[in-house]
Parts: C-alpha cells; sequence; structure tokens
C-alpha cells in the first residue's frame, strides 16, 4: 500500500491508502491525540465540549442575584464567561483537563486550616503542575493549534458538558471515571481553534441515593442550604479571602480554625472516602513548608514571610493585606480551644498596626477565657477606640 499525503480536517487527520487500485480511508481522530497526551502527562483525564453558552449556569446565577452579583462586573464576570463562542469567536470547542490534586497526603498539622487544593496551588509557584500544564500548551502549539485558558469561563460546568464530572449535592464535580469518582480535582478548560467532536455530557448529580445530605449537615455556616444550592456569601472559603476586613460575628464561631478555604463538605461526602482512604506517599515539599504556615508564624509574620513563603501558594488575598491573614490566624486561635496560644493574641492585642488583627485578638482572647487572657484584656481597655474597644468589652463580657 502506498500513503498519499496527510490532510487534516477539523478533528481528525485523513489517510489516504491505496489498495487493489481503490482509494480508502483511515481517520486518525486528533481528538484521542490530545486525549492520550493529556493521560500520558499525568492529567486524570480529559474531555471535549462545543463552545455553545453554559445557559444552565447562566440561568442559575441570574435566579440568585442577591447571592451572585458580586462576581459579575465590569473587571470579571462569570456570565460573560459562560458564553464562550461570543466572547471568542475564533474559538471552536473548548478541551476539559482534569488536575488530580490529592496524590500525596497533606501534613496533619495544616489540616482543618487550609484547603488541601491551595496548599499545592502552583500557579504563582511554578511548580511540576505547571510544567505538566506547559507542556500540554506546547503540544498543542506543535500541531497547529490555538489554545486559550479564560478565567472567567465556569470550570466546573465545563467540565460536567465535556463528560469528565458528574455534580455533587455539595455543588463540587467529582471525576466521572478517574479518582475513585472523588472531588479532589480542578478542571482547566482551555479554548481551541479545532472543531472537536463533543463528548457526551454529565451534567447529573450523581451522589449516593441513602448518603443523607451529609455535605449539607457539615457545612459549619449553613452556606449549603440545599441540593446543589450554595450561598457564597455565607460560605467559609470566600470569608477567609474575599470577606469584610473581620469576619461577621455570627460567623466566627462556625468558621471554626480554617484561614484559607474549606473541605467540611469535601470531606463529609462518602464519594471521597475511597480516596482518602488510601495509603498516599507524603509530600515532602509541603512538610517542609508546614511550619511556615502555622498560626502562630502568620499572625507574627512579617512581610517579608507573606510575601516569599505564603503568597505564592495562596494569592486570592493581595499582597498589601497581610492584615486579613493575621486576622484569620487569631480567629482560628481562638477556635482552637489552645490555651497556649493567649501569649501570641496578647502580643497581638498589644503591637499589631492593625484594628482587624487587634479586635480579632480581643475577641479570641475572650473565647479562650482565663486569668491571663482578661488580664490582656484589661491592661488595653480604655487604650483602644472603635471597633477594637467594642471587641474587648464584649470579650470581657463572656
Amino acid at each position: 500500500m502506498k500513503e498519499r499525503p496527510r490532510c487534516r480536517e477539523d478533528a481528525a487527520f485523513c489517510v489516504i491508502y491505496t489498495y487493489c487500485g481503490a482509494p480508502y480511508t483511515v481517520a486518525m481522530s486528533l481528538k484521542e491525540d490530545l486525549r492520550d497526551k493529556a493521560l500520558e502527562l499525568g492529567f486524570a483525564a480529559a474531555g471535549f465540549t462545543g463552545v455553545e453558552p453554559l445557559d444552565l449556569y447562566v440561568r442559575e446565577v441570574a435566579s440568585r442575584p442577591e447571592m451572585y452579583d458580586w462576581v459579575n462586573n465590569d473587571f470579571f464576570s462569570t456570565l460573560r464567561g459562560a458564553d464562550p463562542g461570543a466572547k471568542h469567536p475564533w474559538a471552536r470547542s473548548i478541551i476539559v483537563l482534569v488536575r488530580n490534586y490529592y496524590r500525596m497526603c497533606f501534613p496533619a498539622e495544616l489540616e482543618g486550616l487550609y484547603g488541601r487544593c491551595y496548599q499545592v496551588d502552583e500557579r504563582k509557584a511554578r511548580g511540576e503542575e505547571h510544567a505538566r500544564l506547559k507542556a500540554f500548551l506546547d503540544f498543542l502549539k506543535e500541531r497547529g493549534i490555538r489554545a486559550f485558558f479564560d478565567e472567567e469561563l465556569p470550570a466546573r460546568m465545563a467540565a460536567a458538558r465535556a463528560g469528565v464530572a458528574t455534580y455533587g449535592r455539595n455543588c463540587f464535580v467529582f471525576a466521572r471515571q478517574a479518582m475513585k469518582g472523588s472531588s479532589w480535582l480542578e478542571s482547566i478548560p482551555l479554548l481551541l481553534d479545532a472543531a472537536l467532536e463533543p463528548d457526551r455530557p454529565s451534567l447529573e448529580e450523581d451522589c449516593p441515593p441513602k448518603c443523607g445530605d451529609r455535605c449539607i449537615k457539615a457545612c459549619p455556616t449553613g452556606a449549603l442550604y440545599a441540593p446543589m444550592k450554595m450561598n457564597p456569601l455565607k460560605c467559609i472559603a470566600f470569608h477567609t479571602y474575599y470577606g469584610a476586613d473581620i469576619t461577621p460575628l455570627e460567623l466566627r464561631k462556625p468558621m471554626g480554625t480554617w484561614v484559607y478555604g474549606c473541605d467540611a463538605c469535601q470531606d463529609a461526602c462518602p464519594r471521597n472516602r475511597a480516596w482518602t482512604r488510601q495509603d498516599l506517599p507524603a509530600n515532602g515539599d509541603l512538610e517542609a513548608r508546614a511550619r511556615d504556615l502555622s498560626l502562630r508564624a502568620l499572625l507574627h509574620m512579617d512581610q517579608e514571610h507573606y510575601e516569599n513563603r505564603v503568597w505564592p501558594h495562596f494569592f486570592y488575598i493581595s499582597r498589601s493585606r497581610i492584615d486579613r491573614w493575621q486576622m484569620n490566624a487569631a480567629r482560628a486561635m481562638g477556635n482552637s480551644g489552645d490555651p497556649g496560644y493567649i501569649p501570641d493574641l496578647e502580643q497581638a492585642l498589644e503591637r499589631s498596626p492593625h484594628p482587624n488583627v487587634r479586635a480579632m485578638s480581643a475577641w479570641s482572647l475572650g473565647r479562650l477565657g482565663g486569668p491571663r487572657a482578661r488580664a490582656a484584656l484589661e491592661r488595653r481597655r480604655g487604650t483602644e477606640s472603635g471597633l477594637v474597644a467594642e471587641e474587648i468589652e464584649r470579650a470581657l463580657q463572656t
């Protein structure tokens, strides 16, 4: 058989052979080439969808403007991103890569303080995960395919429509066939200029019928108020990095020791048990950084420590807002029940230049209680004004 020149036709390369003088065609799927490459590089899954509007997402967000208007403005808008074809007229399809961020176990001392996905976020740190994505983008470029990541595109909905994930009642997406069906994943949608056939969507909710809505019951602040219904303005993760300068009083106790993000609903979900019960290798790099992320380190850190040891992995909080980190750490100390933190809170109340940090330190001293905590509050009584004075008086009344 003699091979003729290969021609590209949208989703496939066509190789034309002759057999007994008659031509015939064998389709070599570009889709499968891309999927195979993604799996070869270490992505857990890859699926394809079109650039049509994500109408279900638009309807859901638009139906609750009081909860979601904050995330749709002139500078950033998921509603704008939910119509990728209109926003990017050159785009013909979307590939959604699934990144497994729970390949190794997490240090016990960071559990309950940081959402796991943030502990290994490498978008700024440029580590192994970043290299994996760059290698895939280089592969696309070698194939002559234009690709673009649009952070406004709703990633979870794109993953479900690309058939690589199903929804949980906690609004997270769970791997459809990979990762033992768990939700410890990041969806990475890439717009492509190649017209590739979409995979079968998996937009359904796929929770066990008798799970008892454990995720909803586990949500400390009531942000999850019904199956697949979440109020982000009550979410712990939202308040750790986007909330007010000081955590609202009614949320302080429910937020517990979470400093950045939250995994409460994912930890409670039975769909995640098969993955979390595995004997996974230790994450040496993260264990080496754990001391830099302790509550004491956060409360007393200087700007150099923040920018070089914390911010590269937890960049939703601006580099100019070290006070938010320290306020979160002070709240977590108060909720820890550990009186060993009283000297740290005493020092912050006396020396922090940030009113919100001093105010939260006063609240936490009142929460921990005891003679030393009360003495620290009494010393500052009458020396403060405004919010800090209010928190000192409230703490002394507890």
